[in-house]
This record gives C-alpha cells, structure tokens and sequence, in this order.
C-alpha cells in the first residue's frame, strides 16, 4: 500500500487553480468590453433616430381678418373721412396696419362734395394716419374731375394725397390732363401735376 503524502497533493491543487483563473481573467476582460459595446449601440440608435425625426414646424397664428370692415375719423379741417372694404387683414408683423381688399376712402364724409378715392388693394395705419391704395385707383373729387393711377398714399390727418405714380385725368369740360406724379392737398382744390404734363383743352362752344 502506497501512502500519498500532504506534500505530493500541493501541487495538484495549485495545478487546479491556476487552470480556472484562466476564464476567469478572460471574462473580465471580455465583459466590460461587451458592456461598453451594447452601450455605444444603444446610444448611436438614440442619436440616429433624434436625426431621423424631423422638428415639427411652429404653428403660425392665422391673421385675424375682417368682412366689411369701416374705419372713421376726423381730418385736420374739421373733416370727417370714412374707410371701407370687402375684406381686412390684420398683419401680423405690425398690429397697427391692416391690408385692404377693394378699399374706398370718403374724404368729407357726409359733406355735399365729398371725395372719393377707390383702389384694388390699400394698407392702413391708424395710428400714423397712412392710408396706402394701390391698383387701379381711381379719384373723383365731387366737382366732375376724375384721375386714374397705380398708386395713391394719403394723410388721412391732413387729407392730401401724393400720388408716386403716372396720372390721367379728365373734367368736366372735356379737357384732360397727363403727368409722370401728382399731388392734392387743400380739401381737393389743389391738384398738382410732375413730370412730362400734358394737357388738352376742349374750347367751350
């Protein structure tokens, strides 16, 4: 009978220890580098998809607009003047304009002779007392004189309009009149012409 002494085992289990620390350092090695792995994963897809989603547009306040809409005042001479339309658009970049669809300005509103002055489209300010009328705007001053223009700008504080466009016009004698700009101030009974004026006069029989 062979005795095995303490001695000769010694050896076996540390020959045994040595074979299992072997995974052990490899898994410890390998698993934090799995775990950074799934987390660069995870956080790449989140990148990916916050590109993918495109932002949503800001939603747009929609103007406040107005049907028939009447503007009143006073002009400077004691005056009064009134603005109508079929439609009104408030801006929205400035509170105190609105734009105009078919605007008509009565200039001495409930006056015997009042002025009329009509366009396709205006823009209004109340506050600075602008009254911008564009496309075919035509001007009748109550006296059998009438003017047709592109553009017309008026004071509705003073009542004068300047014109910034090429007039024609015609009386009430036949006469008629064209120019490069125009201007009229004094309630209406002052109408100057700029620019290349021509004028042609009917003899009264």
């Amino acid at each position: 009978m062979i005795a095995i002494t303490p001695a000769a085992a010694a050896p076996v289990r540390k020959k045994n220890r040595n074979r299992y620390r072997k995974p052990v350092r490899t898994l410890r090695t390998v698993l934090p580098a799995i775990a950074v792995g799934m987390a660069v994963a995870i956080v790449g897809q989140g990148v990916i998809r916050a590109m993918a989603v495109k932002p949503a547009a800001p939603a747009s306040a929609a103007p406040l607009r107005m049907e028939n809409p009447r503007f009143t005042g006073t002009l400077k001479d004691g005056r009064a003047f009134l603005i109508t339309a079929s439609s009104a658009t408030r801006d929205l970049s400035n509170a105190d304009q609105v734009f105009l669809k078919n605007p008509q300005l009565t200039r001495g509103y409930g006056s015997d002779n009042p002025t009329h002055v009509v366009s396709k489209d205006g823009a209004y300010q109340e506050e600075k007392g602008s009254l911008l009328l564009t496309g075919d705007v035509k001007i009748d001053n109550g006296q059998g004189y009438q003017f047709a223009s592109q553009k017309a700008l008026i004071d509705t504080h003073t009542g004068d309009l300047v014109g910034g466009a090429a007039v024609e016009g015609a009386g009430p004698n036949n006469g008629s009149v064209r120019a490069d700009n125009y201007s009229v101030s004094d309630k209406g009974n002052r109408v100057v012409f700029k620019g290349r004026v021509r004028t042609r006069l009917t003899p009264q029989q």
